[in-house]
Formats: structure tokens, C-alpha cells, sequence
């Protein structure tokens, strides 16, 4: 750029591509680190007291614990212990299932006691059957999951039975070995190709279309009670997370460029640059400064996602609400933001460009102030 009068022609140079770049990762990292700050220190803690998330959690719990006994009290999962989960319900009632096929005596070892050769341990039978009367069902499923030849499917529920040569290897397996890990390629065939499909493909997905009912005890209202608390609670973390983002970005980007004269952010004081206005090479306003800081707010929202990452983990967070969508918006900004700086004459960003404003390294510019002094 350059500024002319009658003497002499002063060459203003813009802030290189780089250094743009740098520039505004500064700004974002100081802005991820306060987000993060009050998100975990301020803002979730207090949400987590206003909501009452504690007692949320408990009734979901509680719910949790009635949805599982009205499986375990109709037979068709067994509770390991009273506290375990429904998927370590699942994974026990798999090993009782197979004791079923496996044994041939009801009670063959006294350190598992529910482990045998009892009617009631073979629960997709207790469920097709027992419950819904419909053995042609149980027979027609039990012959499609059966690819591997496990077991010899006959005539009726009673002609069902796992070939000789797997019940002996089976039997010790599911006594002896405790670690998942070290299961043999059959105990897995039975648990994913066998079991797992009866129960997840068919049963389960059976009780979620049509609902299971005792005593007046839903088990879907049981489960759609827990997912109303879980979005509640999945909000609560969204909106904290948005607050904090808010809150950093008003510190970083709005007020810290409003109370110093030269309107700059942290990074742009830490490396001596400063933004001008191209019509007349003056310092930008606070026009300038409140509409370029919305521009850095679009830009920031990827912060979103990361805060509750120490509370929750990965995999929790890019489930929330809203934050994945905000986090893509955002990235896609900063690309075409970033595509601007390095294509465009003077290295400006899609906020300059918007805003008629360049960034200078301060050196230029005091070096045109002396020169217009010197006039």
C-alpha cells in the first residue's frame, strides 16, 4: 500500500501470510484456554447446581434399576449382581444361556449357581414362548442365527440342542476362563453369531417395537424416561459449553480491544501489530472492533466441543447437542477465512476484508507517524 502527498511516496508493507496466520491462532488458543477455564471451573459447576443434575442422574438410575427388574423378575435377563449394568446383565445372561446347552446336569458347579441344565436359563426360549406363545418364531430364529452349526435345531423348541463335540469344549471354557479376551473363536461364535443376535436382533428389538408390561410397568416408558433425563442433562453440558464459549469471547475479542487505545487483541499487543482502516490509515474504531469480534466469535465456536472433554471424554462429547454443528460451521469459516489471507494482495481475512481493514506490524506504522511528523 501506499500513502502520497506532494513530497515524497511512503510504502506501508501489510503483515506477512504467516504471521497473519499466527496471529489469529494466538488470539483462538488464548480464547480455547478461558473457554476451558470457565467451562470447567465457573460455568458447568454452577449449571450442574442450578439443574440439580445429581438428583437427574439418581432417577435415571433408579429408573434404570426397574426397566432391569422387570427384565430379570420375566426371566429374560439374569442380574449378575445388583449392581451391575444392563450390557454386564446381557453378558451374564449369555453365560447362563449357554450353561443350558452346555450341561447336562441343573446344578454342575457349586461356584455358579445359576449356571445348568434348567428350563429358565434358556431366556429366548422363556421369551418367545413362555411370554408370547410363539414357538414357530423361536424355532424360525434359532435356525437362522445357527450358520456356524453349533446346534441341531429339530422339530420342536425341545429338539434343540448344541453338538457333542462343542458341549465338552464349551463347558470347561465357561467355567475356566473369566477373561472375555481369551474366549476360543467357538464360545464367540456363540456369543455373537448365536446369542447376541437372538437377543439384540430379536428379543430386544421385539420388546422396543411392541413394549414388555408387567404390573403395570412399562419397560419402553421405563427407557424413554431415561432418554428425556439424558437429553436434559446432554443440554446442560451444550449450554454451559456455549456459555463459557460466549463469555471467553467477549473477554478475548470484545472487551480487551474496547478499553486499550489500539483496539488490539492479546496476541496482536504480545507481537506488536496493529489493524488499520484502509480509507484513511487510522486506528479502527469500535465499530470496527464490535463487528470484527462477532466475525472472531463465528470463528471461535470450535472451543464448543473440546470443554466438556475433561468431564466426559471423547466419545460422550461429540454426542452433545448442537456443539458437532457448530464446530463444522465454524471450521468451514476459518478455511475460507484462511483461503482469503492466502490469496488475497494484502494477507487480510475475511473479517479485514469485511471491515475495509488491514493488520500492520507496528514498526510500519510508527515508521509512517514519523514520517507524517517529520512533514
Amino acid at each position: 500500500m501506499e500513502e502520497e502527498n506532494s513530497k515524497k511516496v511512503f510504502e506501508l508493507v501489510p503483515l506477512g501470510k504467516w504471521k497473519r496466520i499466527l496471529l489469529f491462532l494466538g488470539d483462538f488458543f488464548i480464547n480455547f484456554i478461558l473457554a476451558f477455564i470457565l467451562f470447567n471451573l465457573t460455568v458447568f459447576p454452577l449449571a450442574k447446581w442450578i439443574c440439580n443434575t445429581q438428583a437427574k442422574n439418581e432417577e435415571a438410575a433408579e429408573t434404570e434399576v426397574i426397566a432391569n427388574n422387570l427384565l430379570s423378575s420375566s426371566g429374560i435377563i439374569f442380574n449378575e449382581t445388583s449392581e451391575t449394568s444392563f450390557e454386564q446383565n446381557v453378558n451374564y445372561t449369555f453365560k447362563v444361556f449357554l450353561s443350558y446347552y452346555v450341561f447336562d446336569e441343573e446344578n454342575p458347579s457349586a461356584d455358579h449357581p445359576q449356571y445348568g441344565h434348567k428350563i429358565q436359563n434358556e431366556v429366548i426360549r422363556t421369551y418367545y414362548i413362555n411370554i408370547k406363545g410363539q414357538e414357530d418364531t423361536y424355532l424360525s430364529l434359532f435356525n437362522e442365527v445357527n450358520f456356524d452349526g453349533l446346534f441341531t435345531v429339530g422339530a420342536t423348541a425341545n429338539d434343540v440342542v448344541m453338538k457333542d463335540e462343542y458341549k465338552v469344549l464349551l463347558s470347561n471354557e465357561l467355567l475356566e476362563v473369566t477373561d472375555e479376551s481369551k474366549y476360543s473363536t467357538n464360545m464367540l461364535k456363540a456369543r455373537d453369531h448365536v446369542f447376541a443376535r437372538l437377543f439384540y436382533l430379536d428379543v430386544y428389538k421385539d420388546i422396543l417395537k411392541n413394549d414388555f408390561v408387567k404390573d403395570g410397568v412399562s419397560y419402553n416408558a421405563c427407557m424413554q424416561k431415561i432418554k428425556n433425563i439424558m437429553t436434559s442433562l446432554q443440554w446442560v453440558v451444550t449450554v454451559s459449553a456455549i456459555i463459557a464459549a460466549i463469555l471467553s469471547w467477549a473477554v478475548i475479542y470484545l472487551i480487551w480491544p474496547l478499553v486499550n487505545s489500539s483496539h488490539r487483541t492479546i496476541t496482536m499487543s504480545i507481537m506488536k501489530q496493529d489493524k488499520l482502516q484502509i480509507k484513511n490509515l487510522h486506528m479502527i474504531d469500535r465499530g470496527n472492533v464490535a463487528i470484527q469480534s462477532f466475525y472472531y466469535f463465528l470463528l471461535s465456536l470450535p472451543v464448543v466441543i473440546f470443554m466438556p472433554m475433561l468431564y466426559f471424554g471423547v466419545a460422550y462429547t461429540f454426542n452433545l447437542p448442537l456443539l458437532f454443528i457448530l464446530t463444522v460451521i465454524s471450521i468451514g469459516l476459518a478455511i475460507a477465512s484462511l483461503f482469503f489471507v492466502l490469496f488475497n494482495q494484502y494477507n487480510r481475512s475475511g473479517s479485514d476484508i469485511l471491515t475495509y481493514t488491514v493488520v500492520v506490524p507496528t514498526s510500519e506504522l510508527d515508521n509512517l507517524y514519523r514520517l507524517q511528523n517529520n512533514e
